[in-house]
Parts: C-alpha cells; structure tokens; sequence
C-alpha cells in the first residue's frame, strides 16, 4: 500500500510541474543600422572678379649691390589665385619678358595704368586664397628658398607651381588672405594689407564691383625737429652777424633713404635774409633708425617777425613731417 501511494504522489507531482507555466524569454531586439552619412559638398560661388589696383613698396632694397648699378629697382609682381581643391590662377605682372616696374621707396603704382587689372574671374569652390608677392629683379638670387618658406608657413597650395614661374630673385613683401564661403568669398569689399615691404589694394566683386580706392600715398615714419636760434639781430653795415640755423631728420625706419627737405618763409629771399651760400631746400641720406643734422647760416636786414616753416618730404612733393613757428628778428 505504501508504494502504491508513494507512486501517486510522485505522479501528481509532474502533472503539476507540466501544467506549471513556462517561464517567459525576452526577445534580443534587432540593431537599427546607422545611416552612412552624406558627404557635405563645398559651396561654389557665384562667378566673381578679383581686380588688383595699385601695389606700393615701402623699402625696395635698391642701394645695395643692383645688377648694372640701376639707381631704381625693378619691380615684378607674381600674383595666383587658388580655391579649397586647385591652383585657379597664376601670373607674372608685368608679364616675363617685360621689364619691371621702376621704383623708389614709398613709391605707389596703378596697375590698370599698365595691364589689365582682373587677376582672376571665375567661381570659385570652397574657400578662396589670393597670393600676391614682389621681387626686385635687380638683385638676387634667393626668392625660390623663401617660396618654400612662405608656402610652409601659410599652408598655400600650389606654390610650387609658383618656383616655375617667378624669377630667381630677392622677395621684397607679399601679401596672402583667404575668405571663406560664410565671408561671401570677400565680395564687395576693398582690401589694403602687405608683409614686409610690400602694400597691395585689390577688390572683389560679382557683377557689380566696387569703386577702386582712391590714389593711395605710402609715407615714412620721419620727424623733422627745430630750435630757432635766440638773439637773431640784423646785419650792420660790414658786419654780416649771421645767424646758425640747424634742423635734424629723424628717420623711424629701419632702413636708410633720402629725405627732402625746404625752407618756407616770409621773408623776402636775397633782400631780407641771404641765402646765396646756404640753400634754403635740398636732400639729406638719413640711416635707419638714424638722425642727420643739417646747418646753415644765415643773415638779414630787416628787423620783424618772419613766418618759419621746415618741411621734410618723401616722396619729393609728399610732405610727411614740418615744424612751423615764428622768428623774431631784431635791430
């Protein structure tokens, strides 16, 4: 009887377990594939006009070792143009064969007066860099090592391109500036900047262009400075008592150059005051970072007070600095 009770309890025990609900099993979700991601395409402009007007050169490295002795250098310009995937374009102003802009220092040139102006008319993709450089052909020949300089440090593309076409000659400045698409790719303005010793004024438009700057003027950093002699009397009969006037050029620049100089004043020349012997203008060599002092003497023969006016000029006729004031002469 026992094991025939045990037998049933053993056999309601597993209709149970098998009436049991089984345990429920969480399904593994199945991975949303990532959506490959659509190249962003550079934005490409409108078709746009990059017009170069005047470039001016502060320092043109003219008064050492010139080929031939020229007393002026000879200025060639290398300009290029170049967007986010390409060289866009590349060339000499004046054109190679021709020759190079005579200039001084401080002087300016309008490039329209010489050539066509556009250096670039097209659309451009992406970003848009322009590249403009100066070199003295008179002298050299270093400028394809300063290239690769240039184009290491301001990450330009192409510039090598450039070493086939610029002339193995010093570097005197450059100037470089990109704009990017949210800048609307420099259009309506008008730029003047430069490196070294070069200035650059240039403009962008698309259909309409801006109007060009106006002549610019480049001018030294010179000083001139003047004390008037004290006790100025008239000349006697046989006795001249002149006067020493002395006035001093203060040059800022770094480098030497020529200063003009002139006397205005109220006095009558060859009556009231002598000026035979002593000019009353003339030009001065003043080293960088230097001074130059010029004296003269001078008489008169008319008591009163004069109108005293030195002006310092570079270019000849571009005054850059003056000192005016009053001068009392007595009997």
């Amino acid at each position: 009887m026992k094991r025939i009770a045990l037998s049933i309890l053993v056999i309601g025990f597993l209709l149970l377990s098998a009436c049991a609900p089984a345990e429920k099993s969480t399904p593994t979700p199945t991975p949303t594939p990532t959506p490959t991601p659509t190249p962003k395409l550079p934005v490409e402009s409108p078709n746009i006009t990059i017009t170069l007007d005047y470039f001016g050169v502060r320092n043109t490295h003219h008064l050492i070792g010139q080929v031939g002795g020229d007393p002026l250098a000879k200025i060639q310009l290398i300009a290029a143009v170049s967007d986010e995937q390409r060289n866009l374009a590349k060339l000499a102003i004046p054109p190679e064969g021709i020759p190079g802009f005579d200039m001084d220092f401080f002087q300016v040139k309008a490039i329209k007066d010489n050539r066509s102006p556009d250096v670039f008319t097209g659309s451009v993709t992406g970003s848009l860099t322009v590249y403009v450089a100066a070199y003295n052909v008179n002298k050299g020949p270093v400028t394809k090592a300063q290239i690769d300089v240039l184009s290491k440090f301001l990450g330009f593309p192409g510039l090598e391109a450039l070493k086939a076409a610029v002339p193995d000659r010093e570097l005197i400045g450059h100037y470089w500036h990109t704009w990017s698409p949210s800048e609307k790719w420099g259009v309506g303005g008008n730029y003047e900047d430069g490196e070294g010793d070069l200035r650059v004024w240039l403009r962008i438009g698309s259909g309409q262009m801006p109007e060009p700057a106006q002549q610019p003027v480049l001018k030294p950093n010179v000083k001139i400075e003047f004390k008037p002699p004290a006790g100025v009397r008239v000349r006697k009969w046989l006795e001249y008592r002149e006067s020493d006037f002395a006035f001093t050029l203060v040059n800022n620049e770094s480098f030497e150059f020529p200063v003009y100089w002139r006397l205005e004043t109220s006095a009558n020349l060859g009556t009231e005051i002598n000026w035979y012997i002593y000019p009353t203008q003339g030009k001065q060599y003043v080293p960088g970072k230097g001074t130059r002092t010029v004296n003269a003497k001078y008489w008169f023969t008319t008591p009163g007070d004069y109108s005293w006016k030195y002006i310092a000029e570079y270019p000849k006729g571009n005054p850059v600095d003056s000192w005016e004031g009053t001068l009392n002469v007595i009997p």
